[in-house]
């Protein structure tokens, strides 16, 4: 069976209790639910990003926000298809059944092909006949005594680079591999996971990246590259940590002014203003392709005499504002 090699050194136990004491912290903290789902939003459009940039996508922050915010259409559908498969992970992670048809599941959401595991050779990685004895593995580990007595994290960074150095899958290795890792951290109750977008280390750090997974394959000690990963989380978590404790201060004194007083559609308007700065008619549909335009008009109508928001200029070509 298979038994990774690693050590548990002083830095790797102290990451593990600051990650820990974190999410404690972050899943202790009170904020309001609608600036609690614009932060969980905002991750998830920089997972997505960062995870496109592993495959080499040629794709910006922007259009992925944009799309987040329901007003920029024209994503690539595969693209489209991994977005759908990251904000619904939750969901796979807790599917019915083994690891084994797990692994090949997640692909075949992302990727639509039936024949997820690759059949190609590729230099320096496990050659395609040696795949599934590879994952057969993997997935007998995951279910011993051995990986159910350590820590997720461990398993999670061990499963990971594993995956990566051996680039099982035909399309999307990376992506599937990544998501996979979470996959286990879900599956533990590790859900915050979701919203720590730790994949953007990996890209600004790709030598580093690299490097530690040659290790890997040189000794067979996973020890370094656990080191790595668990730092790129800690870096990630202490992120949102700050930004949840920001949060806080401002949930108290009520972030979006007078928002008892706002319906969701109304805060959702404002949020708009905060990122974009204004809003025209032409971009009603955009935002709410569901509701007319009479609505929106009332609504910010609303927010006007709220004096939240100021409109300027006259019919189709008005501007509606933050009121500073």
């Amino acid at each position: 069976m298979f038994l990774p090699d690693y050590t548990i050194t002083n830095r790797i136990l102290k990451n593990i209790s600051e990650i820990e004491r974190t999410r404690g912290y972050i899943e202790s903290t009170f904020v309001l639910p609608f600036s609690q789902n614009s932060l969980k939003k905002e991750s998830i459009e920089k997972k997505v990003y960062n995870l496109l940039l592993l495959e080499d996508y040629d794709v910006n922050l922007t259009d992925i926000k944009k799309h987040f915010d329901s007003i920029s259409p024209h994503l690539d559908e595969e693209i489209l298809k991994i977005i759908e498969v990251v904000t619904n992970l939750d969901q796979l992670s807790r599917m019915k059944i083994g690891w084994d048809k797990k692994f090949k599941r997640l692909n075949e959401k992302i990727t639509e092909n039936e024949k997820a595991f690759r059949i190609k050779k590729i230099p320096n990685k496990l050659l395609p006949e040696e795949i599934l004895a590879k994952i057969s593995l993997l997935t007998e580990w995951l279910n011993s005594d051995d990986a159910k007595n350590t820590h997720p994290l461990i398993v999670s960074g061990i499963l990971l680079a594993d995956l990566e150095i051996s680039h099982p899958y035909e399309k999307l290795s990376s992506i599937t591999s990544n998501l996979i890792s979470e996959m286990f951290l879900i599956s533990n109750n590790f859900d915050i996971v979701e919203v720590i977008p730790y994949q953007e280390n990996f890209n600004l750090q790709r030598f580093k990246f690299n490097d530690a997974l040659e290790y890997i394959k040189k000794t067979e000690d996973y020890t370094e590259w656990l080191d790595f990963y668990l730092e790129n989380i800690v870096f990630q978590i202490q992120i949102l940590k700050e930004k949840y404790e920001l949060l806080e201060k401002q949930s108290k004194q009520q972030s979006i002014p007078n928002a008892e007083k706002l319906t969701q559609r109304q805060q959702r308007i404002y949020q708009y203003l905060l990122d974009y700065k204004f809003i025209q008619n032409s971009q009603f549909s955009l935002l709410f392709p569901d509701i007319s335009e009479d609505s929106i008009l009332r609504d910010l109508r609303v927010l006007g005499d709220l004096d939240l928001v100021v409109k300027t200029g006259k019919t189709k070509s008005s501007k509606y504002e933050l009121k500073h």
